[in-house]
């Protein structure tokens, strides 16, 4: 027989809701910061995960994406096609926006703990 608890949280849900593990957290360099802050993150560390969420927000508030062909990004005139290199982007070859993660994030382990605080 199971709890009222267990029922209505299944162990992996618990697990995530009272776990110290540590959660892979990114800190952003200033430049991609300040892009993530004007989509409205708060704060200063992100998982990859919301840096993408922002990421998809700033480029929707803009309204960088092509009108007629919605999966290309024009981001030449902003401060993202700065960050990204580039003029414009697919969203269906992503590429140019990993590589600009991977040049602007570095690793910030925190607790799971501290990360629900944060929100």
């Amino acid at each position: 027989m199971t709890s009222s608890t267990s029922a209505q949280f299944p162990p992996s849900e618990t697990a995530c809701r009272t776990s110290l593990e540590p959660v892979k957290q990114v800190r952003p360099k200033l430049p991609l910061l300040k892009v993530l802050h004007a989509a409205g993150a708060k704060g200063e560390t992100f998982t990859l995960k919301e840096c993408m969420i922002y990421l998809g927000e700033y480029i929707a508030q803009k309204q960088l994406y092509d009108k007629e062909q919605q999966h290309m990004v024009h981001c030449g005139r902003d401060q993202l096609g700065e960050l990204l290199g580039c003029q414009s982007f697919s969203v269906k070859e992503p590429s140019p926006v990993y590589d600009m993660l991977r040049r602007n994030i570095t690793l910030a382990t925190v607790t799971a703990e501290y990360h629900r605080e944060k929100f």
